[in-house]
């Protein structure tokens, strides 16, 4: 079960990931809402809070999850001065972020998740953040983009952190995953790999990566 919750001001997909079997579940990107995400959580047995990257709006549940369910929060060490960063005035304010800790543990490219039939691989892809990375999961044929690939479009790069030229090496490593993967990224509808090589116009060529 893969499930989109889109929540704050932002719209950001938060994206719970469960075996309804085991009933083990990972929680990806809690950004704001944290009640509305914790009642989704009521029936699964809550093992990982993750992160793809540092901002607020992708964050600023975590430590209102941690305080309820008290399991491990990890994510890329590179990210980790964003994770109470308002990046503008009020941001916090307007996502309703509260502190998040320290994660747990870092991630870094290669390391592996596992609960229930779930095998997230991390894929690390800069450009948007230093530390954005995405969870591939190749034997159910998924990846969480975070804000790095949407459908049709990317993350920008000019926030902190930012660079466009790591962006284009990251979609140069998205590109080469199967056709057929289905794509859940952090803001929009979800897309496949093999949809974004022909309509995305950042992979395409058409558009340049630069800074908004």
């Amino acid at each position: 079960m893969i499930k989109i919750l889109t929540v704050g001001p932002l719209e950001e997909n938060t994206i719970i990931i469960a075996d309804e079997f085991t009933g083990e579940a990972a929680i990806i990107d809690p950004g704001a809402e944290g009640k509305k995400v914790e009642k989704e959580l009521e029936k699964y047995k809550l093992r990982y809070i993750l992160a793809t990257h540092g901002h607020l709006d992708h964050v600023g549940q975590v430590g209102y999850l941690k305080s309820k369910y008290n399991v491990p929060f990890l994510m890329n060490e590179k990210d980790t001065f964003l994770i109470n960063n308002d990046i503008f005035p009020g941001f916090a304010q307007m996502v309703g972020a509260v502190q998040c800790p320290e994660p747990d543990k870092t991630l870094k490219e290669g390391d592996v998740i596992s609960f229930g039939k779930f095998s997230l691989k991390v894929l690390e892809t800069p450009g948007h953040t230093p530390g954005s990375i995405c969870f591939y999961d190749e034997k159910n044929g998924f990846i969480i983009t975070g804000d790095t690939l949407f459908k049709g479009s990317i993350g920008r790069t000019d926030l902190p952190g930012g660079n466009p030229e790591d962006m284009v090496k990251s979609l140069e490593k998205l590109k080469q995953l199967p056709d057929d993967i289905k794509v859940y990224p952090g803001h929009g509808e979800p897309t496949t790999i093999g949809t974004e090589k022909k309509i995305n116009p950042y992979i395409t060529g058409i558009f340049r990566v630069k800074t908004w």
